[in-house]
């Protein structure tokens, strides 16, 4: 059995057949992860220099140059990256008194924070499997971002506690601004509410709490906290829509949960995308007391040391960027910005960072040709286990890196 490291959910039940070398068949994945298994060999990096072939060694020198001549160096990405990978480009950025951040600054970092922090309960997706009973799924729509989620921990399986599924051992609430894939899943024992305010609806779950009428949903907010005080145990998935319908305020978010608690047990996860960003997250908390975008020279985390912002600002000479492609996803200004600093890219696949980067250096693909640790978004340590090995991957790539600081 192997590890999928294709998102979030980590599933440790993949099966692979190999035929001359290379993964042929793949079972259990979802299209995603079975991509990824399947298409190893395509659209590989090769090291290079100002964009041409060079030998990996001139490559990895440098490399090495422009992270140690550097005055202001930020390190980005390490979502897809193992646990060991990410301690070492933590322990880089400190030594450089570097800016260090990642994807989690957009997505769902608040989240992992609050229940690193203990201000939300939080479980794991095995307890969910064989417990929950009311699944929230608020602002996320895991029929495509977390393709097995569904299937495999909450609303279909049979475990535990909830061994009839989701005929009659689940309840299935989906809030969200349109009707996505995952709302039109809700019909037998659920609920759809399209959400026009997050704030408006946690508002409607704490006035009935309280005794008094929701002014909105007034007929759905009563059945599913009987339902939640029926099952005793439940969980609420928090995707990118809550987050940004919450702009940063989650105060009524702990409020609404606290309450719900004082009926019936309510656990809260993220509904994550990348497979180790909640890794990185708890590595650097336990070395800093923060999550993301935090400074070593300044010894604190702030908005203005957010990837984008230290771009924008023109406050580092430097990047290494390490399994991401913000070039992919960052707006044009914050693009042109990168093209004009010395850029390093350590990545197993060709990018559009990798186009505009001064040094590109391979890797391997984690879980594949790589081991290692992740932490999946409900905090449970994975082993991964290697289809094939690959000498060449991010730890020694960082540990050359290191050499020359």
């Amino acid at each position: 059995m192997h590890v999928c490291a294709g998102c979030s959910c980590l599933c440790d039940d993949i099966e692979v057949e190999i035929r001359d070398g290379s993964v042929s068949k793949v079972y259990n994945a979802c299209r995603r992860g079975a991509g990824i298994f399947l298409n190893t060999g395509s659209s590989r990096a090769e090291p290079k220099i100002d964009g041409d072939n060079a030998d990996f060694e001139k490559a990895v020198k440098g490399a090495q140059e422009i992270i140690q001549s550097s005055d202001s160096l930020v390190i980005y990405g390490l979502d897809t990256v193992t646990l060991e990978a990410q301690e070492l480009a933590i322990k880089l950025a400190e030594k450089k008194e570097a800016y260090i951040d990642d994807n989690s600054t957009f997505c769902l970092g608040d989240f992992v924070e609050m229940i690193l922090r203990k201000d939300i309960p939080s479980t794991t997706l095995e307890e969910v499997k064989n417990n929950a009973y009311v699944i929230f799924y608020w602002g996320t729509d895991p029929y495509h971002s977390l393709s097995r989620h569904l299937s495999r921990y909450t609303y279909y399986p049979r475990g535990g506690k909830r061994q009839r599924g989701y005929e009659e051992d689940r309840f299935l609430v989906v809030l969200d601004v349109r009707k996505t894939h995952t709302a039109k899943l809700a019909k037998k024992n659920a609920r759809f509410l399209k959400v026009d305010s997050d704030e408006e609806v946690m508002r409607g779950f704490i006035d009935a709490l309280e005794g008094r009428s929701p002014k909105v949903f007034q007929k759905d907010i009563p059945r599913i906290l009987k339902e939640m005080e029926k099952g005793g145990f439940n969980v609420i998935f928090g995707g990118l829509g809550l987050k940004y319908g919450l702009k940063g305020d989650y105060s009524i978010l702990k409020e609404m949960i606290r309450k719900m608690n004082e009926r019936s047990e309510v656990y809260f996860i993220p509904a994550g995308c990348h497979p180790n960003m909640r890794g990185f997250n708890e590595l650097l908390f336990e070395k800093t007391g923060y999550v993301n975008k935090y400074s070593f020279k300044d010894q604190t985390s702030s908005d203005e040391f957010a990837f984008h912002r230290l771009l924008e600002d023109g406050k580092v000479d430097a990047a290494l960027i390490i399994g991401s492609d913000p070039l992919n996803s960052l707006p044009l200004q914050y693009a042109r910005k990168l093209a004009d600093i010395n850029t390093v890219v350590v990545d197993p696949r060709e990018t559009f960072t990798g186009k505009i980067a001064k040094v590109v250096l391979p890797s391997s693909i984690a879980g594949i040709e790589g081991g290692g640790t992740m932490i999946g978004a409900d905090g449970t340590r994975i082993r991964l286990k290697p289809v094939f090995e690959r000498e060449i991957n991010d730890e020694y790539v960082l540990k050359r890196l290191l050499e020359v600081i």
